[in-house]
């Protein structure tokens, strides 16, 4: 059976924590020998002991935190620099762990040998339990959010969902965010706009006031309605849509040049 180094047993997710606690990265045993005996200090809160055993168990952090009368981001962040503090009695172990679990030693047979809470052996080899929902699970909640104009990575946080895992399920489709949201760019690019006209529209009002974001966005559903009602008038040359003859006399003088 190969041997490990902590780096190699513990769960890649423990790394950064261990080292703003103090622990050099992929530390030598010496080094690993040496943070344990360091004092800093690191005694955990009771509420925040039951908060990694019943995260290990797959609750969610919302619901804990609900539960014990904690902000969500907090409990995050107590359960990330919690974890290092309860190893630190084995910290030198979980190399040990992992190798008796490859010789097929259950997690309580480990737990009883090494005297170690068997969700703690669980959580350090293993990393949190995945208590995601999934895609059908957050989709209206998700539609709502995004109407209430959050972004992608808000609503991630909100719902406790990975950013890029909401991402592939709007790509996918799994997960419909409606009406779309339309930055500057494609604004431009959409109406042929020059970057002055862009500029002047925006001076003039004639492009509304962003729906939200920042950068800003505006719904698809107010740029159709401008589309329609405002940009009524057409460049012959390019297609460009605008807003009056006189913007297109200007469209066409800066970018098609003088008339022949």
């Amino acid at each position: 059976m190969a041997r490990y180094t902590l780096w190699e047993a513990v769960a890649p997710c423990w790394h950064e924590p261990l080292i703003r606690s103090g622990m050099p990265a992929d530390p030598t045993p010496q080094q690993v020998a040496a943070w344990r005996a360091s004092p800093r200090g690191r005694a955990v809160r009771p509420e925040v002991v039951e908060a990694i055993a019943r995260r290990a168990q797959g609750e969610s952090v919302s619901s804990i935190a609900a539960d014990l009368g904690l902000g969500r981001r907090n409990l995050s962040t107590r359960l990330s620099t919690g974890v290092p503090a309860l190893l630190e009695p084995w910290i030198e172990d979980v190399a040990s762990w992992k190798l008796g679990r490859e010789q097929g030693r259950s997690t309580a047979e480990l737990a009883d040998l090494y005297g170690v809470p068997e969700h703690l052996i669980t959580v350090a080899l293993d990393g949190w339990p995945d208590s995601s929902p999934a895609a059908e699970d957050v989709a209206a909640a998700a539609l709502q959010l995004w109407r209430d104009g959050l972004d992608l990575d808000d609503i991630a946080a909100e719902l406790e969902v990975p950013p890029a895992r909401l991402r592939r399920w709007v790509q996918e489709g799994s997960v419909r965010l409606t009406p779309a949201r339309l930055r500057t760019s494609q604004i431009v690019e959409r109406f042929g706009w020059s970057p002055h006209m862009a500029v002047l529209y925006r001076e003039s009002g004639v492009l509304p006031a962003p729906d939200g974001g920042k950068p800003p966005w505006w719904w698809s559903t107010t740029i159709a309605r401008l589309e329609r009602d405002t940009l009524t008038h057409r460049c012959e040359e390019c297609g460009a849509r605008l807003a009056s003859a006189k913007g297109v006399a200007i469209h066409r003088g800066r970018v098609h040049g003088p008339a022949a």
